[in-house]
């Protein structure tokens, strides 16, 4: 069994499981505590992306009787089970369940939402987070600034570009990309510009995060404009530029 899920043959290991759905109770419960950690690991994660949630409810009561569905990263896990599972309300109440302040299941919450298109949602969870004093990381601003963008609420985004500011974190590329695209989908083609233009490193993310802004707002001009200096910095057009541009045009009537 083990093999099965270090080699990553998930459907094998799948369906063993279906046949014999007593026998990993009694192989696990044997394991050292990380052995037994990771296998629960790696079958919550197979059983989010193959959406088996019976499987995976099973799996939820037996962590729950043997007192371990509580611990953080077992229940981090849960929660983003449930979140591929396409169960949001029972992910949230996973996530109401435990009286943890650890910052990694409000990121798993919140990314979970946004994954589905929940934007007010993962917001809402945003501002709770605020409101118990949590710190923001790099590694929860990008997806609250794409649901800021996809309901257009600016002013979070604002408070967001201070946070990252105050913080120092202004250097991390996909931070600052997913900023831009942000100020973009917020009709604020300006001020994503004066973003981009800051950036000491720009990669193609972020050069396409600006370009898509533009032809948004029906920019065309400075869209290509825009794809002439990625040129000269030594960037290649890749599919997302391609389409961004045929979109533009489109746009404009050809």
């Amino acid at each position: 069994m083990c093999q099965l899920l270090s080699r990553y043959q998930f459907k094998g290991t799948l369906a063993f499981f279906k046949s014999h759905h007593k026998l990993p109770v009694l192989i696990i419960s044997r394991r050292s505590f990380r052995s037994s950690s990771e296998t629960y690991f790696h079958l919550i994660e197979t059983y989010g992306r193959d959406r088996a949630l019976q499987q995976g409810k099973k799996l939820h009561s037996h962590l729950i009787i043997n007192g371990l569905a509580r611990l953080t990263h077992f229940a981090s896990k849960l929660i983003s089970f449930y979140a591929e599972a396409k169960q949001l309300s029972d992910a949230r109440k996973l996530f109401d369940k435990i009286p943890d302040s650890n910052i990694r299941r409000w990121i798993v919450l919140i990314g979970a939402y946004s994954r589905r298109g929940f934007y007010q949602e993962a917001l809402t969870v945003f501002h709770e987070m605020q409101k118990q004093g949590l710190g923001v990381n790099k590694f929860v601003i990008p997806s609250v600034l794409k649901c800021c963008g996809h309901v257009y609420d600016v002013q979070s985004g604002r408070i967001l570009h201070s946070v990252i500011l105050k913080n120092s974190i202004e250097s991390d590329v996909y931070v600052i990309s997913s900023l831009i695209d942000m100020y973009s989908k917020c009709g604020e083609v300006l001020k994503a510009r004066r973003v981009f233009d800051r950036m000491v490193v720009k990669d193609l993310v972020a050069l396409n995060a600006m370009l898509s802004g533009y032809v948004q707002h029906g920019f065309a001009k400075e869209g290509f404009a825009l794809m002439d200096q990625m040129e000269k910095l030594g960037f290649k057009p890749n599919i997302i530029t391609w389409n961004s541009l045929i979109s533009g045009v489109c746009a404009k009537g050809g």
